[in-house]
C-alpha cells in the first residue's frame, strides 16, 4: 500500500472515531472510557498493569481509578494471588455506562450511515473483518 494512502486511511479512521466520540458526549474523560473498556474487555486488573495498558503513570492512573471508584464506575477488590494487592474492576454501573454508549453510537452511527448508497454501505460491511483482524495484529504486538 502507498504511504500516501496509508495515511489517508489513518487519517480517515482518526476523524471518524473523533466524530464519534463527540456525537455521545460523556462527564467521563476519554481517558477513562478507554481504562474502563479495558476493564470490560481484559477483567479485573492492577493499577500498574492498568497504567502500562493505557500508557499512563502510575500516579496518573491512580487517580484515574480513584476518580472511577469515586463515581461508581469501578471498584478495587482483593487479588486472589497475592492479599497484599489489589485488583480494579468495572462494576455495574460502568457497564451500564458503557452498553449505553454503544447503543447511542451504534444509532447515531445508524443514521449516517443509511444516508449512504446500497454500495457504500456494503463497502463498508466488507471492511469489518480486516478492521478487526488489524486490530487483533496490533494487541498481539503489545500496542493498542
Amino acid at each position: 500500500m502507498r504511504l500516501v494512502d496509508l495515511q489517508a486511511m489513518a487519517a480517515g479512521i482518526e476523524e471518524l472515531a473523533r466524530w464519534l466520540r463527540r456525537q455521545v458526549p460523556s462527564e467521563l474523560s476519554f481517558s477513562s472510557l478507554s481504562a474502563l473498556t479495558r476493564l470490560k474487555e481484559m477483567g479485573p486488573l492492577r493499577v500498574s498493569e492498568l497504567a502500562t495498558l493505557e500508557a499512563m503513570t502510575q500516579p496518573g492512573s491512580t487517580i484515574l481509578v480513584n476518580r472511577l471508584a469515586d463515581g461508581g464506575y469501578a471498584e478495587r477488590v482483593p487479588d486472589p494471588t497475592d492479599r497484599r494487592a489489589a485488583l480494579v474492576r468495572i462494576t455495574e454501573a460502568g457497564e451500564a455506562l458503557l452498553a449505553g454508549r454503544a447503543r447511542q453510537r451504534a444509532r447515531i452511527l445508524a443514521e449516517r450511515i443509511e444516508s449512504l448508497s446500497d454500495e457504500d454501505q456494503q463497502l463498508l460491511v466488507s471492511a469489518l473483518p480486516a478492521l478487526r483482524r488489524l486490530l487483533a495484529t496490533t494487541d498481539t504486538q503489545g500496542r493498542s
